[in-house]
């Protein structure tokens, strides 16, 4: 018969064999030369013994915790985190979707809606499914860029975000970049971009994405290679709307800016609800530099991404 400490040790090696070198109870039972059934009692006297704790850790409660955290030092209205997917190819597509349900819950009728450019909301487009139709009118922020190897397609993520909600889309058939601030003004007063600029000054809301400068895989250089050697140069971490900011928050302006058909950060501001998107830890200092911006409302951001911007945040 074994005294207290052999059963102990007894029970911490079958422990040991189960859950940590999964291995089966009948593999525990041939090593020790015992019946499965035994093992199978070891096993629960352990955990009776407190030897073993079994955790069940909810992934959504984590979430939750970590986007009341950012909430709070960010003095946002709402932050959404969401679990990291298995593959990552599939972040964009959740990051969308949670964006889709966000603005389908937000959107009212009579409200005016302004979109940005970038794959997540593209991805936050396509996945929108809104229960009824809604009266309200799109609009772009930027104009269309030919510096990524192909157009963005700002106006048809437009027309298809107008098309699910049943609303009406405005297009700004312009480029998102000129050479000269002259010829910038004279694209915006004219009869094909006005009626979109001017819609820039009362928007009800607004949903972009938060790009980040030489760091996130895959992240599209929409306003050149040259223009954004200038930016980090100057020390920029990130843009919003081809607007580049600081660590600090501090909007960087450089002459090329006056040169951009698109929104600018003060109209932006101004915007009821500013609701932005973001994925992956690289865009950690991106993150945290909009969110000092004081612009933003509402962030939909992955549980890696929100770990990291807290850790940096401090």
């Amino acid at each position: 018969m074994m005294d207290n400490r052999e059963q102990t040790a007894t029970l911490i090696q079958v422990a040991t064999l189960y859950y940590v070198e999964n291995k089966s109870q009948q593999e525990i039972a041939d090593h020790l030369g015992v019946s499965r059934s035994l093992i199978a009692l070891y096993l629960k006297r352990a955990r009776e013994q407190n030897i073993v704790r079994i955790q069940i850790v909810n992934p959504s409660n984590q979430c939750e915790d970590l986007a009341l955290e950012i909430q709070d030092k960010g003095k946002l209205r709402s932050v959404h985190v969401i679990p990291n997917p298995s593959a990552e190819e599939l972040l964009l597509r959740s990051l969308g979707g949670a964006a889709a349900r966000f603005l389908e819950g937000r959107v009212q009728d009579g409200d005016l809606v302004g979109l940005g450019w970038g794959r997540t909301i593209m991805e936050t487009v396509n996945l929108l499914a809104p229960s009824r139709p809604h009266n309200i009118e799109v609009v772009p922020l930027m104009g269309e860029s030919s510096f990524t190897g192909s157009y963005t397609q700002m106006n048809q993520i437009i027309l298809q975000m107008a098309r699910a909600f049943g609303g009406q889309p405005h297009f700004l058939l312009a480029p998102l970049i000129v050479g000269r601030k002259t010829l910038r003004d004279a694209l915006l007063a004219d009869e094909t971009a006005k009626p979109v600029a001017d819609r820039w000054q009362r928007l009800n809301v607004a949903c972009i994405g938060i790009g980040a400068l030489g760091a996130a895989v895959g992240q599209v250089v929409y306003l050149g290679e040259t223009n954004v050697k200038q930016y980090l140069a100057a020390g920029a971490v990130g843009d919003i709307v081809a607007r580049h900011f600081t660590l600090s928050g501090k909007q960087i302006r450089m002459p090329q800016d006056d040169c951009i058909l698109g929104i600018t950060l003060e109209q932006l501001a101004a915007a009821k609800t500013v609701v932005a998107v973001a994925g992956g830890a690289a865009k950690t200092q991106a993150v945290i530099g909009a969110l000092r911006t004081s612009m933003i409302t509402d962030l939909i951001l992955d549980q890696e991404l929100a770990r990291s911007v807290l850790a940096e945040m401090g």
